[in-house]
């Protein structure tokens, strides 16, 4: 019998495979991130590495966020299997944790959206499809039924009917979960895309060329996978629309922030759990309760858009109480460990959603990158539970924690002081 062949693929494998080799080459998301940016061209490289600002600063205050943060674990628990397991919109998910909409995975690798689609189908954990992104929504339903979530930017064209036709889509091919983005009001300078000269399709010039030539992996999957575009629009544009047309169209007529009253009238429409993504304030997290939303994703947009907005992690604790009783909180921004999960659940989050890592997963490995991403997180969070002392990710809010960069909003507070009195 062949040992190799039959021990299994995964983080409990033997030493020769290839799965434990690759757990100790990539240790953490860092290890990929560094072995991604020697693979990808600078280009798609920059374009998922970068923020807002010169010096894009809300995306370092999201990690130093986080790594404050401290939970005080608890010993003596008897040594019982973790649950890890957690239910979101009325389905069962693997792991709290799933992958954030990105536009155009495939600057990073190309084909990556497929990647994503199959390793959230394997690992039952969300993954939502960004209108942006380089693959059409019906594929992708078809490819991870079970997992597909579908995230929409604004078209004001025609009073949102485009946007109005998206949704038609998605209900029909079963997304399970709408997420309307709220904090892209307005194309923001991103220094990394300008300095790149970054425009889909892309052209590259002889800086480029020379480094294209550089990275013989990604040009044959840029043979395999052809060129990124922006895959749900075509239709929207006209017949057989080229890859310049539709993005010109995109470029033009995509933007802006979905109004109260546009969120409500998406509620109307939109059958199955509606999300509205990029809340940071208690106040807006209400008002969007109010108006039939399920779920509230606290984002500050991975600092790609307001380089002042403060880090994720520091306003989700008053969103989660102003809330989480009647909404399901959601959390991104800087997520790079299990411990990270851990500390988004114990403050308030009823799960987690990460985009980078998976993007340094896809130009580290290719497309097996993003499975390994999934692997690695589902062992994080699973080790991180046990190491607090708890069982499962609902006793998580009971530990003791310090975080010293929690934001305290005046009339929220004055509003919980005013219930606790009565």
């Amino acid at each position: 019998m062949n040992d190799r062949a039959e021990k299994p693929i995964g983080w409990g494998a033997g030493p020769r495979t290839r799965a434990a080799k690759l757990k100790r080459r990539y240790p953490t998301i860092e290890d990929l991130r560094k072995r991604a940016k020697k693979r990808v061209p600078s280009f798609g490289f920059d374009y998922v590495e970068g923020g807002a600002g010169e010096t894009e600063p809300c995306v370092a205050r999201n990690r130093a966020a986080l790594d404050a943060v401290e939970i005080v674990p608890r010993y003596g628990v008897e040594n019982l299997p973790v649950s890890i397991e957690v239910e979101l919109f009325g389905r069962r998910y693997a792991m709290p944790l799933g992958i954030a909409p990105m536009g155009l995975p495939g600057l990073m690798w190309p084909g990556g959206e497929y990647a994503f689609a199959d390793a959230a189908q394997k690992a039952r954990a969300p993954f939502t499809l960004g209108s942006s992104a380089g693959a059409p929504v019906e594929r992708m339903a078809e490819r991870c039924p079970d997992a597909i979530w579908y995230q929409l930017y604004r078209v004001p064209r025609d009073d949102l009917r485009i946007n109005f036709d998206m949704v038609k889509r998605a209900v029909a091919c079963g997304v399970n979960v709408l997420v309307l983005t709220l904090d892209v009001p307005a194309r923001t300078k991103r220094p990394r895309e300008l300095r790149n000269d970054l425009v889909i399709p892309y052209r590259p010039n002889v800086r480029t060329i020379r480094e294209l030539l550089m990275r013989p992996a990604w040009l044959m999957a840029l043979r395999k996978g052809g060129q990124p575009s922006f895959a749900n629009y075509p239709r929207y544009v006209g017949d057989n629309p080229s890859h310049a047309a539709v993005a010109t169209f995109v470029k033009r007529e995509v933007g802006g922030a979905f109004s109260w009253e546009e969120v409500k009238r998406f509620r109307d429409a939109w059958p199955r759990a509606l999300v509205v993504k990029g809340i940071l304030h208690p106040e807006d997290a209400e008002r969007a309760v109010s108006l039939g939303v399920d779920g509230v994703q606290v984002s500050n947009h991975g600092g790609r858009q307001l380089e002042g907005a403060p880090a994720s992690i520091d306003v989700l604790p008053a969103i989660a109480r102003a809330v989480g009783d009647r909404a399901t909180v959601l959390f991104d921004g800087g997520i790079r460990s299990g411990m990270d999960v851990i500390r988004a659940i114990a403050l308030g989050a009823k799960a987690a959603l990460t985009g980078r890592p998976f993007m340094y997963g896809l130009g580290a490995l290719g497309l097996e990158g993003p499975q390994f991403v999934m692997e690695f997180f589902e062992e994080e969070i699973r080790a991180a539970l046990r190491q607090c002392g708890v069982r499962t990710l609902a006793e998580l809010p009971t530990l003791a924690r310090r975080h010293p960069g929690a934001w305290e909003f005046p009339a929220a507070a004055a509003a919980r002081r005013a219930v606790a009195a009565e």
